[in-house]
């Protein structure tokens, strides 16, 4: 199973696509993460979001914020303008909580597939129900694992 989870600060603001098929939304956006040691430099990550997920990034998160994306990794092939292959990461989210600062509320924010870290003493949490028990609501996320073995 591929399954993420990633403490990361907004980079640049969600911005929102739709297939040419059937005009699904595809909201996409950059993160920076910090490594494991105190010495490693800020790597980036693409996030993407499909269906609702989309429409909720791109209503409610924005630069510089501070969240935890959960989702699929994986690795994406790129030719260059030289001819040469890159591979660059890949995360596909379906649930992305908020982190807010210890002591401050941010208004208008509400708890769907976006939750919000404020709410983990809540008794829904405690006894393991959440509004919104589905994992992946991504419509179009493969459900092969692209590890050769």
């Amino acid at each position: 199973m591929n399954h993420c989870l990633i403490q990361a600060v907004i980079n640049s603001a969600p911005q929102m696509r739709y297939t040419k098929d059937n005009k699904t939304p595809i909201a996409e956006m950059t993160v920076n993460f910090k490594g494991l040691r105190n010495d490693d430099p800020f790597r980036e990550l693409k996030v993407l979001g499909w269906g609702t997920i989309a429409q909720e990034m791109v209503e409610e998160l924005k630069e510089g914020q501070n969240i935890v994306v959960e989702g699929r990794l994986r690795m994406n092939s790129v030719t260059r303008k030289d001819g040469t292959k890159e591979k660059q990461p890949e995360l596909t989210a379906s649930r992305i909580h908020h982190i807010n600062p210890v002591g401050k509320l941010s208004s208008g924010e509400k708890a769907t597939n976006i939750p919000q870290s404020n709410d983990s003493n809540s008794s829904e949490e405690k006894s393991g129900k959440t509004e919104n028990s589905q994992w992946d609501s991504s419509p179009l996320v493969p459900e092969v694992d692209e590890i050769p073995f």
